[in-house]
């Protein structure tokens, strides 16, 4: 608590409160569904439920009535919907794939955001997903057959030493690394924090870093890197990128995604200062999404490679 207060700028009271809710289900409705998106809107309206446009994200809406009544349907079933929580809409789009153009999901298991990748570009990019863990990669191609996604490849490489093993260099990299994943606590839990500890968080920031740098080392000159996770810490958010923009020739860019706009004070700039570090302060350009009613927490930046 001591930390997530520092870290939000709000009181114990203000953390638990944001830690500790039901929160609305976000809900994807699928272009690459081959009923069509206004058959798939008709067939959630068939089932009672509602769709609230977000605004900020196409295809994204926050659902009206009982998730388990969308999951248990066809409609889910069948590939035409995915469900997940608005924030990691927030990975594909800030990457901004186009057609035609080669594109690395690092650690992409379980496939939500490939499947919103290939969504966005209708199929028309050269997608490659890659996870480090075998059985999370099976379970990527099950989801990735489910919601019509063609993939160039499905490989299971380490992400922090894929360089090694991919030959290939890509136009976009999408790394939602594998994190502490304090982003969804729920305090409701009595267990929730079990296995969470400082030092597990600090070992996750130098396996971050790894992954960071190859997956640099996997881009064109020009081409842009996501870097996202779901969770809080800076020493898994800002440290690591200060690193790569101190070592290796990238910038940050801007993140252009409206959610200022139709969701006022859902996310801040990335921290400056935490402790005796001081961070590059180009890391004000990433954003630090804040859990809420809607949203979990999660951190999202940008960056383009630089000639070397």
């Amino acid at each position: 608590m001591r930390r997530l207060c520092e870290i939000f700028g709000m009181s114990e009271g203000d953390v638990v409160a944001r830690l500790s809710l039901d929160r609305r289900t976000g809900v994807r409705v699928n272009r690459l569904s081959p009923l069509g998106v206004d058959a798939v809107h008709r067939a959630i309206a068939d089932l009672g439920l509602t769709l609230e446009p977000l605004g900020w994200c196409p295809d994204g809406y926050l659902l009206g009535g009982e998730k388990r009544v969308l999951s248990a349907s066809d409609v889910f079933g069948g590939g035409h919907a995915y469900i997940q929580n608005i924030s990691s809409l927030v990975p594909a789009l800030a990457l901004g794939p186009l057609p035609g153009e080669s594109i690395l999901d690092l650690c992409a298991a379980p496939g939500g955001k490939t499947a919103h990748i290939a969504a966005l570009v209708g199929n028309g990019a050269s997608v490659w997903a890659n996870d480090g863990i075998k059985p999370r990669l099976e379970k990527l191609r099950e989801v990735t057959r489910q919601f019509h996604v063609s993939l160039a490849a499905a490989t299971c490489h380490p992400a922090q030493y894929a360089d090694k093993f991919v030959e290939a260099r890509f136009d976009r990299v999408l790394l939602d690394a594998q994190c502490s994943g304090e982003g969804l606590v729920d305090l409701r839990d009595s267990a929730a924090l079990r296995y969470w500890s400082e030092q597990r968080v600090t070992n996750y920031g130098w396996l971050q870093r790894k992954m960071l740098v190859a997956a640099c080392r996997l881009l064109r000159p020009g081409g842009t890197l996501v870097y996202s996770t779901c969770t809080f810490g800076p020493e898994e958010n800002e440290a690591p990128l200060s690193h790569l923009l101190r070592h290796h020739p990238v910038e940050v860019c801007p993140i252009d995604v409206d959610i200022d706009r139709h969701a006022p004070g859902a996310w801040r700039p990335g921290l400056r200062h935490w402790g005796a570090e001081t961070y590059d302060p180009a890391l004000a350009g990433a954003r630090r999404i804040l859990p809420g009613e809607e949203f979990e927490g999660f951190f999202v930046c940008k960056l383009r490679r630089l000639p070397d």
